[in-house]
């Protein structure tokens, strides 16, 4: 058995970043979208991506 397993708070962490991450997936996407069109700054969807980043390395990090 895994060590997340045994772990409950540890197991809750994972499934918030991948829920925040799924989140993010689909507000870059649109926000891709919008910055395309010229409808929003780029600085917002740059934001966006460094989060999906940071969360997607804590989470390869906390699976481990």
């Amino acid at each position: 058995m895994s060590k997340i397993e045994w772990n409950p708070r540890k197991q809750k962490h994972i499934e918030f970043l991948r829920c925040k991450i799924n989140t993010l997936h689909n507000e870059i996407f649109h926000l891709a979208l919008d910055v395309i069109r010229g409808e929003l700054p780029r600085e917002e969807l740059e934001t966006k991506m460094t989060l999906y980043k940071k969360y997607s390395r804590r989470l390869k990090i906390l699976e481990l």
